[in-house]
């Protein structure tokens, strides 16, 4: 742009007037047949124009591209979470444009090629660009929401700042999006040993997910965000995990049917994360970008309360099963992470979360790193 603009300083008027040159909100169309004579006077002029020109298409040519993972596409709470974020943004002086995609393995990789600047997507997809934050999402990884304000808190101060860089990516904002929940077709499985032989729809990004199902004896369909709805709302699997914001959007309480169940035991705390290329921001912007979505924790979780709300046939599991289920997300976890599937440093952490939480739990003395 200064380029163009420079050009157009020496251009000669004629030159202009053919090109079509707009100044001062007059175009100087081809066709005009009065001759102009620029004096000394008017060619000053014509620079202050042009420079306050220049000085008001820097911000646009300075706004970097962040892509939205909606499936709803422009609209909905996430959309006016990130709206007010590319608010705040410009306010610290960093322009930004909103960019929407509805398919998020698209927009991984329009990230991955540089077309956007960053990407708030899945915690779960987050894993491929930043493991230490990717691994929040961690199955059996933490199972209170007071647990996760506290992490994400934790993961706001600067002390953590290098811990959510990775080669080219960095994280700078993560924002809850609720405790996926078992949602099964009939409610006679209500067990471990029951759900084992069963099909639970896994994500096909997500190899915790396949190694889970595998290792308490389901069967898994690898399937992704835009058809696992559809297979467990026509009967072609028989388990799915989701939060409870996806439940009526995509509509799984047919899936539920009258027969079926959603347990009300959390088999991981999902988030959203916005991934940054570094080298497109200043850390300041990334500090101050952390800090805002940590403020914006509890306006994020009335929107998952009131999608809780919204669930029917929302049970925990019977009082004797409990501590089963428990026990089998602990073993899920320890062996995705002895699978190298979820990063050590931040299962350190959120033991440390956990216990914080609450002292009382068995895992607090047993002297395990995670």
């Amino acid at each position: 742009m200064y380029f163009l603009l420079n050009h157009l300083l020496i251009l000669p008027f004629p030159a202009m007037e053919a090109a079509g040159v707009v100044v001062a909100g007059f175009r100087l169309a081809k066709g005009i047949t009065s001759r102009i004579t620029m004096n000394k006077t008017s060619r000053a002029g014509m620079h202050i124009v042009l420079a306050m020109l220049l000085c008001m298409l820097a911000p646009a040519a300075l706004a970097r591209t962040i892509c939205v993972f909606s499936l709803i596409g422009a609209q909905g709470d996430l959309w006016e979470q990130m709206k007010g974020y590319q608010l705040a943004a410009a306010g610290w002086g960093t322009p930004i444009e909103l960019k929407v995609f509805t398919d998020e393995r698209v927009a991984a990789e329009d990230l991955k090629a540089g077309f956007c600047d960053g990407l708030m997507m899945t915690g779960i997809r987050a894993r491929q660009f930043v493991p230490f934050t990717g691994s929040i999402d961690a199955i059996g990884g933490l199972d209170s929401y007071a647990g996760l304000q506290t992490l994400i808190e934790l993961l706001a101060h600067p002390k953590l700042a290098e811990s959510q860089r990775h080669g080219a990516y960095e994280t700078a904002g993560i924002l809850p999006l609720g405790a996926a929940y078992l949602h099964i077709n009939d409610r006679s499985i209500n067990s471990v040993e029951k759900i084992a032989g069963h099909t639970m729809a896994v994500f096909d990004n997500d190899r915790a997910q396949v190694l889970m199902a595998e290792h308490v004896g389901m069967r898994p369909d690898l399937s992704d965000v835009t058809n696992f709805s559809s297979k467990f709302n026509n009967g072609v699997v028989d388990v799915i995990a989701a939060p409870a914001v996806a439940y009526l959007p995509l509509e799984l309480y047919r899936g539920v049917g009258a027969r079926g169940v959603v347990l009300k035991m959390p088999t991981a705390l999902l988030t959203q994360q916005l991934v940054l290329r570094h080298e497109k921001f200043a850390e300041d912007f990334m500090a101050r970008s952390r800090r805002y979505f940590a403020d914006q924790f509890e306006p994020a979780m009335k929107v998952v309360h009131a999608a809780e709300k919204e669930i029917l046939f929302f049970f925990p599991p019977p009082d004797r099963d409990r501590e089963r289920y428990s026990q089998m997300m602990n073993e899920s976890r320890v062996f995705l992470i002895e699978s190298g599937v979820y990063d050590t440093a931040m299962m350190g952490w959120m033991k440390k979360v956990r216990c914080k939480v609450a002292p009382e739990r068995a895992e607090c003395g047993d002297g395990r790193a995670w």
